[in-house]
């Protein structure tokens, strides 16, 4: 199986760090050869547990102190994560319980699912 972990909406001291601490395989969204082009995704391979990889990257932005940061399954793709700035989820439609960090489409989802932490 592959996993591929979208890195459009990070910055590029994020995919070095990225780069540095996993092996990876770069897949630009041009064909061209310019080493400067920015890199849509990281792909990879041999690795069945998404969990296991969401954890990697959720250790990787600690460890470099990146808290403003957070690592979500695309809900659209099946095979892909995604690494996301906090400020940006509402704006891309994606909307995340503060309490347990449970993924919505929607802001009325969001609010029903939160009022079972408040047991109304």
């Amino acid at each position: 199986m592959v996993i591929k972990v979208d890195v459009t909406h990070i910055s590029d001291d994020l995919k070095f760090a990225i780069q540095d601490a996993i092996k990876w395989n770069p897949v630009s969204d041009s064909q061209d050869n310019d080493h400067v082009s920015k890199y849509r995704r990281v792909i990879i391979y041999d690795e069945n547990d998404r969990q296991k990889v969401k954890q990697l990257l959720e250790d990787i932005l600690r460890k470099n102190q990146i808290n403003d940061y957070i690592v979500v399954d695309n809900i659209k793709e099946e095979d892909e994560i995604a690494i996301l700035r906090k400020d940006d989820l509402e704006q891309l439609g994606i909307f995340i319980c503060p309490h347990c960090g449970m993924l919505f489409s929607n802001e009325g989802e969001c609010t029903i699912h939160q009022r079972i932490h408040y047991f109304i």
